[in-house]
């Protein structure tokens, strides 16, 4: 079986390398704009692929060459760009291969969309990997077959350095038995980190909460929100922060209140440090984490109930740890990179079985 993955992301690309290098059934080529592979071995090609657009007729006829010469059974494409890019380069081939896309949001692909023509309604598309069940019910919802969506959560890079709590409130100056309250997101509208901070105004009486957001703030009424007299000294905005997940291990809490979301990275990558979640409802969150199991969801939008639970959870330090350790359980359990690669390949097999 020979596979041509485009533009996945790097901790897949090498455990797809590892599978490839240890079975005789599968001969790997990647293509992406840098290597991630480090080493690459006899089983694992790889190609550089530079593109900018869905239609970009340069990488069209370079895609096309290299799917001539490497014959693949299976394009796997990992970014709309490079799925139009790859419908279109197999366009009159008498030897064309399975196109695999990925798909990872909740919108719901209409023919009203040009661009949607070309990738996820495109009948060329035999397989769609879905990041969640909420994102596998928006190509539901497009009238893609269901025997063509498969359900195959993400896997993201370990911690190695990650920081501890005190270092966290050295570093920012919080006193330190402060109680940490944290997000890693782009704020955006979509991510509601509004409803984080009306959430947090609910609960000024607790004298040492404090919170920490690492992302790009893109969102105006939080950053007005963000001038309340109640919340502006408690709070640390970090902007854009490479390696932002080394900050999640100091955290109590890891709080999602997106409005829409497939799965989000920085919540698996809190999982999988062991830090207690709160998430919204939104999208293919509450999929993986097990409300009163692994953290606690509440309603999207309920600020008072996120609140709530913010309040409840500073009260029973023990129930953090027990959510903590049960949300790093289902991490390792669901998101792995070695529990992934396997769902993909066994996805490639009923593919080429069919």
């Amino acid at each position: 079986m020979r596979v041509l993955v485009i533009n996945a992301p790097g901790i897949l690309s090498r455990e797809l390398q590892s599978r490839a290098k240890a079975s005789d059934d599968l001969q790997l080529m990647i293509a992406c704009r840098t290597n991630p592979l480090g080493q690459v071995t006899g089983s694992t090609e790889f190609s550089f692929l530079v593109s900018r657009r869905k239609v970009d007729l340069g990488a069209i006829a370079r895609l096309r060459k290299l799917i001539r010469n490497f014959q693949p059974d299976i394009v796997h494409c990992f970014l709309p760009r490079s799925l139009s890019q790859t419908v279109l380069a197999t366009i009159g081939l008498r030897r064309r291969p399975k196109i695999v896309s990925f798909y990872g949001i909740t919108r719901v692909p209409t023919w009203r969309d040009p661009s949607d023509w070309i990738t996820y309604l495109n009948p060329k598309v035999a397989m769609h990997s879905c990041e969640s069940n909420a994102v596998k019910h928006a190509l539901l919802q497009a009238g893609i077959q269901e025997s063509k969506c498969e359900v195959i959560y993400n896997c993201v890079e370990k911690v190695w350095h990650s920081q501890s709590k005190e270092q966290l409130l050295a570093k920012y100056d919080f006193p330190t038995d402060s109680f940490v309250v944290g997000t890693v997101a782009s704020v955006r509208p979509v991510k509601g980190i509004d409803i984080l901070l009306r959430a947090l105004l609910e609960c000024v009486h607790i004298p040492n909460w404090v919170s920490i957001i690492a992302g790009p703030l893109q969102d105006p009424v939080v950053a007005k929100l963000a001038e309340h007299p109640q919340l502006k000294d408690r709070i640390r905005w970090l902007g854009y922060t490479p390696n932002a997940a080394a900050l999640i291990k100091g955290m109590d809490l890891f709080v999602m209140p997106s409005r829409k979301e497939g799965l989000c990275r920085a919540l698996i990558e809190a999982m999988g440090q062991g830090v207690c979640p709160i998430v919204s409802d939104a999208g293919g969150m509450k999929e993986i984490v097990r409300d009163g199991v692994d953290g606690v969801v509440f309603p999207s939008e309920d600020y008072k109930n996120l609140a709530s639970i913010i309040q409840r959870l500073h009260a029973a330090p023990e129930l953090i740890s027990q959510y903590g350790n049960s949300a790093l359980e289902r991490a390792e359990a669901m998101c792995s990179p070695q529990v992934v690669g396997e769902r993909v390949v066994k996805m490639y097999e009923r593919l080429m079985a069919k």
